[in-house]
């Protein structure tokens, strides 16, 4: 299983669909305008390091939910496609390593959990990333970026039991049955592999001394065998030192 999740991993390393445009948001800036002779931006950031902390939103999307008896795990009805939307709290050390190329690591837990159909919980657990990527400065307060990379992660599923009323056949009609989600048909984790490429897109804002606010958007989870794909939304709030 390791070798396949590892092929898999090699083939599809580097495939990214880059289709999403960043809206650029007009921010004000909290603090008053100082007169200044240099551009904030424009200091090199070579053996600059940052922290920051932010908060996500994770959907879930092309989601499979495979409904089964509970008294015999016979097939009862599938829901497809389904999208969940949960949240989580993410925080990244990282480091430049140019002016304009920066690398970083990030962890980062769910904290809210979304329902599919009122069967099954899922949120994920937790998620480790390596990013690289570059950043180029697009005003005197606004910089964007693009970051690339690999991520680990492990879902977070509860299963529950619902009444559901299967359709009429024109023959048995139809009868309400005990149900669950199935974890024969399904992925007992709801995914089928534990590592994935990732892409992010973002904004910085410059605010004050080393502090910024960013904003970004991008893929985080790409499952190759469930389809199962979550893209990720997070505002940081960054250190730089």
């Amino acid at each position: 299983m390791k070798m396949k999740v590892i092929d898999r991993m090699m083939r599809c390393n580097f495939l990214f669909r880059v289709m999403l445009m960043v809206t650029l948001i007009n921010l004000p800036l909290l603090t008053e305008a100082k007169e200044q002779t240099t551009n904030p931006l424009s200091n090199s950031s070579i053996d600059r390091d940052y922290v920051s902390f932010g908060f996500t939103l994770n959907e879930f999307r092309s989601v499979e939910l495979i409904l089964e008896k509970s008294s015999n795990d016979a097939f009862v009805h599938s829901f497809f496609p389904l999208t969940a939307q949960t949240y989580g709290t993410s925080f990244t050390i990282g480091t430049y390593i140019t002016e304009n190329f920066k690398t970083e690591l990030r962890y980062g837990m769910g904290i809210r959990d979304d329902t599919l159909e009122k069967a099954m919980d899922i949120n994920i657990n937790y998620w480790f990333n390596w990013y690289i990527g570059p950043t180029y400065p697009v005003t005197d307060y606004m910089s964007a970026y693009a970051l690339f990379g690999v991520s680990h992660y492990d879902s977070d599923v509860t299963r529950r039991e619902i009444k559901f009323v299967t359709a009429d056949d024109g023959l048995s009609g139809s009868e309400t049955v005990n149900a669950k989600a199935s974890s024969t048909l399904m992925e007992k984790d709801l995914f089928g592999t534990s590592f994935s490429t990732s892409w992010m897109l973002g904004l910085d804002f410059h605010l004050v001394d080393q502090w910024y606010l960013a904003f970004e958007y991008g893929r985080l989870i790409r499952d190759t065998d469930t389809n199962i794909k979550v893209y990720q939304a997070g505002s940081y709030l960054r250190y730089e030192f």
